[in-house]
């Protein structure tokens, strides 16, 4: 033990010294901890440095946190895992989902970042509520039957939320304060909505991400591509509860000792669903599930939002965790490398100290040269899958199927890549056809232009 404590201490004083991560990290094991630090700082403008108990948005990370307060109504008898959603929440247009399908992602549900985008008043700041309203006056549709596979969804956990206000008689904040972060001693935890309320908090980490243009860090509300933390602000269940990485540890040490949950209902929250979907991790009840047999089974999440990265694993085998709440943006692989190597640490294989990689910059185009590319692509590999390239306000997006729309970036003429993602696109012509290749590092898909194209405008959207 105390070999791994000053084998991380190592890696922190070298990761500290050329300042590659902005964030606080607690790493325990047999209810001991073996390292916590904090780096960078909470506020660039005031150069206000990180403290151990900086508050954090914890993005999905929120989600085991949810799931959490309807496990604890069904305890109390309250609510019934296998509910139909429509007994709390009659008026929602999808029938025959129960409240276990929200929890394991089963539900079909529609995602909400497309549903606003189109159908929402910007200047206005949204609630739970009114996705419900989106979803009741609009009906997207389902993405597959209840139970039919799993895929992950954010809708699923404010609909979880919204249950939880009608059970209780309560807020979402109120009740988590009132059942679960005052009783496990989380004082430094809340549900925050810092936009919607106009409200200010005590050692608030700002989150940052990288304005590609202006070749510096700043607030995701300075930047298009990242503006939607406005008006969705008010959105929680699925996000918004802002805690520190000591806070995370008193509930995973709760959860261990089994003095919140009892044991019965948290082996079932660490039970996968029936459905998986190719790519996907067994899911449980807010909880993704792994099993190594070196390392015996793991439930964690990881969440991200423009500015913030986070993770919580906790080693249900081991009593090991990690956690790591970060604020200023950096290239997501090497985040990963850098769990990767702590968990290499705590486990005794060889490790490697990350390499940070340098931002990209953007190039401005002519919305001339942006248009070439607008249309529609059908991917090779895949004749039923097309992606979408549009122009709106002088800006190129790329639409793939199920996924929202990311802004493309442009390096030169005919490459572009995805702010604070290791993928290029490149656009190639052979003379008759036009084409689109996307390169993640690893691997690469290809795909022609088809007849159908999206009409060419500044207005395309």
């Amino acid at each position: 033990m105390n070999n791994k404590r000053e084998v991380l201490k190592k890696f922190f004083a070298e990761i500290q010294s050329e300042q590659l991560i902005n964030g606080t990290i607690l790493i325990a094991k047999d209810n001991e901890i073996l390292y916590k630090g904090a780096f960078g700082e909470a506020e660039l403008d005031s150069k206000q440095k990180l403290k151990i108990n900086s508050i954090f948005n914890l993005a999905s990370v929120s989600k085991p946190i949810t799931a959490l307060g309807i496990m604890l109504l069904v305890q109390d008898n309250k609510l019934s895992l296998d509910d139909s959603i429509e007994k709390w929440l009659p008026d929602i247009p999808y029938k025959g989902i129960t409240v276990r399908q929200l929890l394991n992602h089963t539900s079909g549900l529609p995602d909400y970042l497309e549903l606003f985008e189109h159908h929402w008043d910007k200047s206005k700041i949204a609630v739970n509520q009114d996705l419900l309203q989106l979803l009741i006056k609009y009906k997207p549709d389902r993405l597959f039957q209840p139970n039919e596979r799993m895929e992950y969804s954010n809708t699923g956990y404010v609909m979880l939320a919204l249950i939880i206000e009608k059970v209780s008689g309560l807020s979402f904040g109120e009740y988590m304060k009132v059942n679960i972060f005052l009783p496990v001693g989380m004082e430094n935890t809340e549900v925050f909505c810092q936009r919607l309320t106009d409200q200010t908090m005590d050692n608030y980490a700002y989150g940052y991400i990288f304005d590609v243009y202006k070749g510096k860090h700043v607030l995701p509300d300075e930047f298009p591509e990242t503006n939607f933390v406005v008006y969705l602000d008010g959105i929680v269940g699925d996000g918004a509860i802002h805690s520190t990485v000591e806070d995370l540890y008193l509930l995973d040490r709760v959860l261990r000792n089994g003095t919140l949950i009892d044991e019965t209902l948290l082996k079932e929250a660490y039970s996968p669903s029936s459905p998986r979907q190719a790519g996907y991790s067994d899911y449980g009840f807010g909880w993704i599930l792994e099993s190594e047999e070196k390392k015996g089974r793991a439930v964690w999440h990881s969440g991200g939002w423009p500015g913030y990265a986070t993770y919580f694993k906790r080693y249900i085998d081991n009593d090991l965790v990690i956690i790591f709440l970060r604020n200023k943006e950096q290239d997501f692989d090497f985040e990963y490398s850098i769990l990767q190597s702590i968990e290499n640490i705590l486990f005794d294989e060889p490790y490697e100290k990350p390499k940070v990689p340098e931002f990209q910059k953007a190039k401005i185009l002519h919305p001339e040269i942006l248009n070439r590319y607008v249309g529609e692509y059908q991917l090779e590999e895949h004749n039923e899958l097309i992606a979408k390239v549009t122009m709106k306000e002088q800006r190129l997006f790329l639409e793939l199927p199920k996924t929202m729309k990311l802004e493309m970036y442009a390096t030169s003429d005919n490459e572009f890549f995805l702010r604070s993602l290791s993928v290029t696109i490149n656009f190639t012509s052979d003379g008759s056809n036009h084409y689109l290749t996307i390169n993640d590092g690893s691997d690469s898909q290809t795909a022609k232009r088809i007849e159908s194209k999206i009409e060419k405008s500044n207005d395309t959207n």
